[in-house]
This record gives structure tokens, C-alpha cells and sequence, in this order.
């Protein structure tokens, strides 16, 4: 991996960590708010995989108000200024096809649409990093607009995408409540048992991200001891992938969930520091995941949930810059 993609890595890793350190029980609800999910201030589109949740994680650690991010040129061709923005612009990766015989670089849709392939001569994969502002930092940049989103019945949700995943619920758990990878079922106390039913939804769902990890679903979870660090991995993915969520998906995990991430927490924080790239890879997996449920959900179409899966390209771990090749034999998925 070359420098400046592992500073950026690490930069990413030690600014979760520290949000993990200083709100250990309170991140994933300050996380709540799909309203502040980062778009793109000159197309509106929303940012996706590790820039999704790196600007999250900055706007809450920064307080910030406006879910809008913008470079520099964009702003300054738009007519808006920045203000008390010293230190205040965040670093964003970008990943792009490049034709070394005609030396250039290629859209995402003309690569696919002819159906081209990284075979490490003629096309390879460059990585490219611009920096960004928050719309909080902007003057001049028009007011937010209002988003409503539909209501739904939580519990229909969960019972769809139960049906849909054809993983059944059984109400066996006594005080736990788990996925068992073995016999593919998710186990729960009996609803009574939950504070509420917004409590036993929010836990339903959580299993039900696990449960995604099934070898003929997206083939993820491997028999883990509660502790190891594949087990860690996977409480992170599911606890990042409730941030990735549909806004109709989106649910507070319960107080006694929340006692259970606490104990989470510094397994966590020990592993990231020794392996910050460990965060981009369940980052990427957390985002497949929230796009498998709302499908399963009925949230989104087929056809839109395919679209999220091209989105997908095979490309290395030890990430690109400049025009190096890529070994094809170590890629792992990475969102784009």
C-alpha cells in the first residue's frame, strides 16, 4: 500500500476511534438522522462506501448542520464563499478506470457499457483524492431542502424481509437474543419481554443484518467465538451497516443492546489501531448489507439494487495511486 493511501486510512481509523473513545454508547444514535447523510452539494447525489461514512463521522464529531460537502472550485463557481474554514477541509477518495494506451481516464458507465475489464495492461484502476467542505463552512449556498420520508409499519418491514431472506424467527431465547450461523435462525426472547415493540423491531433487525452474512446470501460469517476478532468484525459491520440503512430501516437499538455494543467498544478500538485498514474493508461490507436488506424489504426495486451491486468493482486491498498495477489475485470488493 502506498503512503498516501495508508496516512488516509490511518486518518480515517483514528478519527472513528476517537468518536469510539469519547462516545462509546452514543455514536450510532447521534448516527440516526438520515437527513445529515453526506450529498454532494453540486449534484446532490449522495456519497457512498468509506466517503459516506468519513464525512459522517466528521459532521458529528464537528457538530455540523449541513449535510452538504463541496471542493473548492465548486464553491467558488457557484458564486458561495467559505468561511472559518482554516484546517476545515476533509480529504475524499475516488477510484476511476485508466486507459494506459490512450492515456486517459474513463467513466464508470462508458467502462462498463463496453464491457471492459482491469487486466492490469492496458486498464488499471488510479485512486485520486480531492478535499471538501462542509455546507455549515459555506456562505451563499442556498438553504436545505426538506426531505419527508414515507412512513412504514416496522413490524411489516421486518416480517417481509424475514419472508424474503426465508430466515425464520423463533421466540426461544430466553434473555438472549442471537443468529445461529448453523441452522440459519434467529433467536429471540418472546416480544413481551422487550420494553417496547420498537425495542424487539430494532433487535429483529440487527439479527436479521447478521443473518445476511449466510453463505447463499452474501456469504460473510465465518463460526465465530464471542470475542475473536472475526466476531468483532462482524458486531461492526452490523452496527455500521444500521447506519447505512433506508431511513424507513432506521431504528435506536435498545438500551440493553447498547450495554452489549459498550462491551464491543474497546475490542474495536485495539484492532483498529493495529490494522486501520480493517474499517475500509466493513465499511464496504456494512454498505452491501443495508443494500440487501432494503431490497429484501421492498424499499427498492431489483433493478436498483443491481445497480448498487455494479457499483461493486473488484480492486486491491493495497490500493492504487499513480499508474501502478494492480495484482488481480489479492482484490477484495470496494465500493465506488
Amino acid at each position: 500500500m502506498n503512503e498516501k493511501t495508508k496516512e488516509y486510512r490511518e486518518q480515517i481509523a483514528q478519527t472513528f476511534i476517537h468518536i469510539l473513545e469519547e462516545k462509546p454508547l452514543q455514536w450510532i444514535k447521534e448516527w440516526d438522522d438520515k437527513s445529515m447523510w453526506p450529498l454532494s452539494a453540486q449534484t446532490g447525489k449522495m456519497y457512498h462506501g468509506i466517503n459516506r461514512f468519513y464525512l459522517s463521522v466528521i459532521s458529528m464529531q464537528e457538530k455540523y448542520q449541513d449535510n452538504r460537502w463541496a471542493t473548492f472550485n465548486q464553491i467558488s463557481k457557484n458564486g458561495w464563499q467559505l468561511h472559518d474554514a482554516k484546517g476545515k477541509g476533509i480529504k475524499v477518495e475516488y477510484w476511476y478506470p485508466y486507459d494506459r494506451e490512450q492515456k486517459r481516464v474513463l467513466s464508470w458507465d462508458e467502462f462498463r457499457k463496453n464491457k471492459l475489464k482491469i487486466d492490469n495492461e492496458r486498464y488499471f484502476l488510479k485512486a485520486k483524492y480531492a478535499v471538501v467542505f462542509n455546507g455549515d463552512l459555506i456562505t451563499g449556498i442556498p438553504d436545505i431542502p426538506e426531505i419527508n420520508n414515507k412512513e412504514v409499519d416496522p413490524d411489516l418491514l421486518i416480517n417481509t424481509i424475514s419472508q424474503n431472506m426465508n430466515v425464520e424467527i423463533l421466540f426461544d431465547g430466553g434473555d438472549r437474543s442471537y443468529y445461529n450461523v448453523q441452522t440459519d435462525k434467529i433467536h429471540l426472547p418472546r416480544p413481551e419481554k422487550f420494553l417496547s415493540s420498537y425495542a424487539f423491531d430494532a433487535t429483529a433487525l440487527h439479527e436479521l443484518a447478521h443473518a445476511t452474512g449466510a453463505q447463499d446470501r452474501l456469504n460473510r460469517i465465518k463460526q465465530n467465538i464471542f470475542g475473536d476478532e472475526n466476531y468483532l468484525f462482524e458486531e461492526l459491520v452490523a452496527e455500521i451497516t444500521s447506519c447505512f440503512m433506508s431511513p424507513q430501516l432506521a431504528m435506536d437499538l435498545p438500551e440493553d443492546h447498547m450495554e452489549n455494543h459498550k462491551a464491543y467498544v474497546q475490542g474495536w478500538i485495539t484492532n483498529l489501531r493495529n490494522k486501520p485498514e480493517a474499517l475500509i474493508v466493513a465499511v464496504k461490507e456494512a454498505e452491501r448489507v443495508a443494500n440487501y436488506l432494503d431490497y429484501q424489504a421492498g424499499l427498492i426495486t431489483k433493478q436498483e439494487y443491481e445497480k448498487t451491486k455494479l457499483n461493486i468493482l473488484e480492486v486491491p486491498e493495497s490500493s492504487v495511486y499513480e499508474e501502478k498495477k494492480i495484482n488481480i489475485k489479492k482484490c477484495q470488493n470496494l465500493k465506488l
